[in-house]
């Protein structure tokens, strides 16, 4: 094997990923006859046939490229590259930048390769300065080589193939299924056969490796590594996946490659990762063509100059392999890191983090609001054996004079199956079901303005909740106790300003059981667009322990268009929801007016038990990436029916502006300026009906809000 082509799986590292199910590839997996009897009696590790097998693929591996009839082979290969962000493991994914390739590939017996860089485009969607390594931007052509390395070495090195010299003494193999691998122009049939090292402390692969059943060829890997193996601290987790296609019949040789690999910040527990999604389908393979060996001398990979590869027609777009109608093959990236937990525990596959400092996001630990003046308060995280994360938040509320402590625990159950528990004293919950703002912009509004765009109380309790998937969606089931504590102004105490009042809201306990279902937005929802919602339901009965009875019902959902025509974008959203019962406190209201809601209207000016918002958003570049430009309407609509509703809104106007239903519709139409890449955006929104105005919105792009 080439050094060339071992270093080149860094290129693999962050350019190659999942292709379209229809193209030439395994698109489906069907039940073999054999697999009744595979189940029976062939299960287990390292029993006699499975490290025959094993054996006969290490040859098989080692003797591919002896073939005197393959001298050489030229192919073309099509890829994409993707940069995205999260706000932790398993949460929605936003892109920043993405970059498409293209590339000739040249091979020669005895293992000389050469890779040709011909077209590349690429477009930021957020600032960022990272620069891939040119062999991070090329194709695998070694199935890996016997020693993998990625990142040139420095996120792995040298862990020993499953399918290497030596491997049968380093790993062990267990035959897990027996499959018919559906090609567009044949069936093959493979053992799917179960890898990890013998002593899983150390380095090595983990995963699945589809042997061809005859042949012993490698068909197809899937594989993730051992904690131990990643020589880069900031290293989350390396999931790779190899397609191989029978070329002319006889040659395996590779088809479509895959990687996602994440880093995060290992001395700070911020919601926050940075995650590199490629993908390559290679094809179109010529075979002894006669390329002359003084082709391979020099550097192994090049580039035409910068004006051909920018010049290349690419046949798909930039975004086509974050479409899941498009690029989802199962299984899929996500899916080979949560096989492997079934092959080996969870502790082995990610490093055990310590005691550090937590900071869930900026205002977490410094902030500035009305009802708590200067709040300052570090965090402390640990991982704990078997998955298991905690967190402790604590500080203290100047202008309130208020102490604030809050724990969390979160401990994988079964499956996908997780537990969440925590306690907290003297938060500083918020009556309005969706944010209206950031918390830096919240912040800084209520030092420059005296308003922060929320409605505070206090809130002391703990309870226990259950999260799985369902689907496309997440559920969870939770269960809460809490006592409730109207808050009041404490600003005045720091910064002479004229603040808005603090509502007096109602006091007393709650025991309340909450169900929520949530589709969180695809990958890269501002680039490939779809549709994200979420709804809850929480109720609350007299006891003991409670002083209030009654169930609210909320419902949100959001679908964006991107590529509209002259490269508009079009957004569309609407929430709603309703409360009910024999006493509904008045922090279960629902507030509308201005910014979060229907903007041209006085904050939070109208309240009531029913309401319903929606607003239509079309946004394009004028000077890309510095300025945009959006044009917006919102509509808005909130009552009061019933006793216990007109109670609740007594108490509400028991302090400040006085707040009822509306007269029919709001409607709020307005124009906005987005600066550098729309992170910053600026509008200027009018009220058109029962008393609008004028009102300037200073905000910041909603995806980063959860870490401000």
């Amino acid at each position: 094997m080439s050094r060339q082509a071992t270093v080149g799986l860094v290129g693999f590292a962050l350019a190659v990923t999942l292709l379209p199910a229809a193209e030439c590839s395994a698109a489906q997996l069907q039940n073999d006859p054999q697999l009744e009897r595979v189940q029976r009696g062939e299960g287990g590790w390292n029993v006699p046939r499975v490290r025959e097998l094993a054996r006969r693929a290490i040859v098989r591996r080692a003797t591919w490229a002896a073939d005197e009839d393959l001298r050489d082979y030229r192919a073309h290969a099509r890829g994409h590259v993707y940069f995205l962000y999260d706000l932790g493991r398993g949460t929605e994914r936003h892109l920043i930048k993405a970059d498409q390739l293209a590339l000739d590939l040249y091979w020669r017996e005895p293992g000389r390769t050469r890779q040709l860089i011909v077209g590349r485009r690429e477009k930021k969607v957020l600032p960022t300065n990272i620069r891939y390594h040119i062999d991070h931007l090329i194709v695998v052509m070694d199935n890996l080589g016997d020693r993998v390395s990625l990142g040139e070495g420095t996120e792995v090195r040298d862990v020993l193939h499953p399918a290497a010299p030596g491997a049968l003494e380093f790993y062990e193999y267990r035959l897990a299924d027996s499959l018919t691998l559906v090609l567009p122009d044949r069936e093959v049939q493979v053992y799917k056969v179960e890898v990890r090292p013998r002593d899983p402390n150390g380095p090595g692969l983990v995963g699945n490796v589809y042997l061809g059943r005859l042949s012993a060829d490698i068909v197809q890997m899937e594989c993730t590594f051992t904690a131990a193996s990643y020589l880069d601290d900031t290293l989350d987790y390396f999931s790779i996946r190899l397609e191989n296609a029978l070329w002319e019949g006889r040659y395996w040789l590779p088809y479509r490659q895959g990687i996602e690999l994440r880093r995060d910040i290992k001395a700070l527990q911020f919601p926050a990762g940075g995650i590199i999604r490629a993908e390559f389908r290679i094809g179109d393979y010529q075979f002894n063509t006669g390329i002359p060996e003084s082709f391979f001398r020099g550097p192994g990979v090049s580039a035409l100059p910068a004006s051909l590869r920018e010049a290349f027609q690419f046949d798909e777009g930039l975004y086509a392999a974050l479409d899941p109608d498009v690029a989802v093959a199962a299984p899929s990236l996500e899916e080979i890191r949560a096989a492997a937990t079934q092959i080996v525990r969870e502790s082995y596959l990610q490093r055990l983090e310590g005691l550090r400092l937590a900071v869930p996001g900026v205002s977490s630990v410094f902030r500035y609001r009305r009802s708590e003046g200067l709040y300052v308060g570090p965090g402390l995280s640990r991982g704990f054996a078997g998955g298991a994360r905690g967190v402790l938040l604590g500080g203290y509320a100047i202008g309130a004079d208020e102490w604030v402590l809050e724990g969390r625990l979160l401990v994988p159950l079964a499956g996908s199956l997780d537990l969440e528990l925590d306690g907290y004293w003297n938060r500083a919950a918020d009556v309005t079901p969706w944010t209206a703002s950031s918390g830096a912009v919240a912040t800084l509004a209520a030092l420059l303005d005296g308003e922060d765009y929320r409605e505070p109380f206090w809130a002391s309790g703990g309870g226990l909740a259950l999260r799985h998937p369902w689907g496309p969606a997440d559920a969870r089931v939770a269960v809460a106790w809490e006592s409730w504590e109207p808050a009041t102004l404490g600003a005045d105490d720091l910064i002479g300003r004229r603040y808005r009042a603090v509502r007096e809201v109602d006091a007393g306990e709650v025991a309340r059981l909450v169900l929520e279902l949530k589709r969180p937005p695809l990958a890269a929802v501002e680039a490939v667009g779809g549709t994200f919602w979420g709804g809850r339901v929480e109720a609350a009965t007299r006891s003991a322990v409670g002083d209030f009875e009654y169930v609210r019902a909320t419902v949100r959902a959001e679908q964006v268009w991107p590529g509209l025509a002259l490269g508009w974008a079009l957004r569309l959203s609407a929430a709603a929801g309703a409360v009910g019962g024999g006493r509904i406190p008045a922090q279960r209201l629902f507030p509308v007016g201005g910014r979060g809601s229907v903007r041209g209207y006085g904050f939070h000016r109208f309240v009531g038990n029913l309401q319903a918002v929606a607003g239509i958003e079309l946004s394009g570049e004028i000077v890309d990436p510095f300025v945009s430009l959006a044009l917006f309407t919102d509509v808005g609509w909130v009552d009061s029916r019933g006793r216990s509703a007109e109670r609740a809104l007594d108490a509400w106007n028991r302090v400040g502006a006085p707040a009822g239903s509306t007269r029919g519709p709001l409607i709020g139409v307005g124009a906005g300026v987005g600066l550098v890449f729309d992170i910053l955006r600026v509008e200027l929104a009018r009220g058109l009906r029962q008393g609008g105005t004028w009102e300037l919105v200073v905000r910041v792009r909603s995806e980063l809000w959860d870490w401000l």
